[in-house]
This record gives C-alpha cells, sequence and structure tokens, in this order.
C-alpha cells in the first residue's frame, strides 16, 4: 500500500502538470538510483545523450542540481534523496493501475474489507459471511464500522470503508447500490405474556423500546400512530438492536424489531413474537460501493458473498 493521498484529499493543477513529461518521472528514478549519468542511460536503454538531456529538463523543472560532481564520482543531491521514495512509490502506483492486470484467488488472498453495518445487519447477514469467508478465504479479515448514514457515505467517498450496508441512504451519482433483502417489523413481547394478538390500544398502554439513530424518543411508528391522534409510552431509546430481545425478556415492554433479527433471538429468549397493530413499513437493506470499486476483482467477489448470505437467511 502506498502513501499517496486519496483523490478526494488532492487538488490537482491540470495545466501546469500537462506541462510536465510524465517520462522524466521515470528518469529521475533511476537517476537518483543509479546516481550515475552512464548506468541509467544504461538501464533505460537510450543514449547517454538523451539521458543528458532528460537530467538537464529535470533540473530545470526541480530547481535543483540532482547530481552533483565530487572527487570521485556523482552524488545525489539532499533534495533528490529526499523525493526517492515519494517518487518510486508513484511510478509503482502507475504501473499496478495501469499496466498490470488484476487478479484475485479467494484462496490465496491477503486483504482487509471495512464495510460500515449495524449490529442488526452484522447478526443478520454475519454468520452465513463468515462461514463462506472461513470456507473459500481464509486470509481475507473483515471490520465492521458501526456508522450512521451520512457518516458511513462520508468515510466511503474518502476511501476510508469499501462498503456501506443499510437501507435508505442518501446516494450521490457516484455511488452503485445493489439490494439485498427486504424486511419487515414484528413486535416482541416476554415469553409469558399473555397476549396472542396485540390491538393498538395494548400497544399504546404498554412501555417501549425503541431503536433510534438519531439520539430522540421518536420513531416510524409514532408517525402512524399521531395520525390516528394516539401516542405511545418510549421509556427506552438506544442506537443498537442487539440488547433490545434481552430487555424484552426481563421486563414488560414491547418493541418493533426487524422479522429475521426477531425471529433468531425468540428461539434463544423464548420471546413472543406478534403481529404489529398498526402497518408500519418495511425496508430494504442494500450494499452501496463507490464506483471506483466497481470493477476491483476482490470487491467483486466481496459482493457476491454478500448477495449469497442474503439468500440464505
Amino acid at each position: 500500500m502506498t502513501s499517496i493521498p486519496p483523490p478526494s484529499s488532492v487538488n490537482i493543477d491540470y495545466t501546469n502538470l500537462r506541462k510536465l513529461d510524465l517520462n522524466l518521472l521515470v528518469a529521475l528514478d533511476v537517476l537518483i538510483e543509479e546516481a550515475s549519468v552512464t548506468k541509467a542511460a544504461e538501464k533505460l536503454n537510450i543514449s547517454q545523450s538523451s539521458m543528458s538531456h532528460a537530467l538537464k529538463r529535470l533540473r530545470t523543472v526541480l530547481d535543483d542540481e540532482i547530481l552533483i560532481r565530487t572527487s570521485r564520482d556523482m552524488e545525489v543531491t539532499p533534495l533528490a534523496r529526499e523525493i526517492s521514495y515519494r517518487v518510486h512509490q508513484i511510478l509503482a502506483e502507475i504501473q499496478s493501475t495501469l499496466l498490470e492486470k488484476e487478479t484475485f484467488e479467494p484462496a490465496t488472498a491477503r486483504e482487509d474489507f471495512r464495510i460500515a453495518a449495524s449490529d442488526y445487519i452484522e447478526t443478520t447477514l454475519g454468520v452465513s459471511l463468515l462461514q463462506q469467508l472461513t470456507s473459500q478465504a481464509p486470509n481475507i479479515r473483515v471490520r465492521i464500522c458501526n456508522l450512521n448514514k451520512e457518516k458511513s457515505l462520508d468515510a466511503l467517498d474518502n476511501n476510508q470503508i469499501d462498503l456501506v450496508i443499510d437501507a435508505n441512504l442518501p446516494l450521490k451519482r457516484w455511488h452503485i447500490r445493489e439490494d439485498l433483502y427486504h424486511e419487515e417489523f414484528v413486535c416482541v413481547v416476554k415469553s409469558d405474556c399473555p397476549l396472542t394478538e396485540l390491538s393498538v390500544e395494548e400497544y399504546v398502554s404498554r412501555s417501549q423500546i425503541l431503536v433510534s439513530m438519531r439520539d430522540d424518543f421518536q420513531g416510524s411508528a409514532d408517525k402512524i400512530l399521531e395520525q390516528q391522534q394516539l401516542q405511545r409510552q418510549v421509556i427506552w431509546s438506544t442506537p443498537h438492536f442487539m440488547p433490545i430481545p434481552f430487555l424484552i425478556a426481563n421486563s414488560d415492554c414491547v418493541t418493533l424489531l426487524p422479522n429475521r433479527v426477531a425471529q433468531n433471538c425468540a428461539k434463544t429468549l423464548g420471546l413472543k413474537l406478534l403481529q404489529p397493530p398498526i402497518e408500519v413499513e418495511g425496508f430494504t437493506v442494500s450494499m452501496v460501493w463507490h464506483q471506483r470499486n466497481t470493477n476491483r476483482l476482490s470487491h467483486q467477489w466481496l459482493r457476491t458473498q454478500l448477495l449469497e448470505a442474503a439468500r440464505d437467511i
């Protein structure tokens, strides 16, 4: 991995850059490495006069001698030595980006992927995805980042993460989206709750636990109830999905949870799932990536694994 900054952080002066012959970077790299016009010319298979001409042009561009003569041979100047690593890395990046054909073999590849997803997404897709990774790509690593929608897309644009998995993301034109699955909500109560169905009156009379990423006590159900001139009593608000089943199992509260995570937790904790007494709109979970990663083989492979994981749930 090079130390070249991400594109979004670099202001490129294209007008001045066009005046520079990028072939001079190759000459500069070899001149610094060999500290000799003759040896540099031999390495590039050009005449010594051509290399001398390139050195002359480089001295004008950089306003530096680059090579200076000593009593015995030529020596690299401090400036040339200072920029040598950077120049070599730039050439390496150009070579890998433009000249080398990308390959990706899951069984032997070593790569880290950074995915922005909630604990609900991680729980729902994580089991299948983890099984696929360990069986197909033992050296691939995944780091899950729990970011809100806006921060996750900013991180995606700045190349700090590789993929966002969420619903209803405010996408820009350079973002690519592919749907994974659709989800509905169910009401969840503890196992010994006597109710077999939930009326609107019973629903609003019970204390409620809410998942909210906005640091408040309002959710989509509140807007629906407001239209019916009803109000529920939310006494606990959290940005995390996974503590809620445990809170419900040990209280008389009710909550709305995505069906898949509710089904999984109901088996473990013996929770009871009931149909919501109001029409709460479901949501579609999608994966989103920056268009720069559309054709990267490793990213294509990861997205395929996520599609397969979504089919398994």
